[in-house]
């Protein structure tokens, strides 16, 4: 028997995940954490052209780099310019459990995917991608 592999191009784009929890000690960081979580929902989101409601918008886009004491990391690998593809909140751990009389959740989780706008080539990894 013989065997063939057919090459059907480059493995498409690359997506990174993060997932980030917070636990708010007092109001303040309450709020900021409701704030941070609006901003990458506003920032995900698109708008539609017109009024055919047919064409949308290509959303915000993110240029996502490691840092290290105020300098790009150069151990870890570049990501080239991301849309946010989904994003996914977690009020409350296991279980919701409120705080205070004002109901702000003990932790919030957010999972954030990120993919890629182009396709990273060889010569992309070669210059640290």
């Amino acid at each position: 028997p013989h065997k063939a592999v057919v090459y059907q191009g480059p493995g498409g784009f690359r997506t990174f995940s993060y997932s980030f929890v917070m636990a708010p000690k007092d109001a303040k960081e309450a709020k900021d954490i409701q704030k941070i979580v609006k901003e990458f929902k506003l920032h995900m989101a698109s708008n539609f052209t017109d009024e055919t409601f047919r064409e949308m918008e290509i959303p915000d886009l993110f240029n996502i780099k490691y840092m290290f004491r105020g300098d790009e990391n150069p151990y870890l690998n570049k990501i080239s310019t991301c849309a946010l593809e989904s994003m996914d909140v977690s009020y409350g751990g296991d279980r919701f459990v409120a705080v205070g009389e004002d109901g702000v959740p003990q932790t919030t989780k957010i999972t954030l995917k990120f993919k890629e706008m182009e396709i990273i080539t060889k010569k992309a990894i070669q210059a640290g991608a």
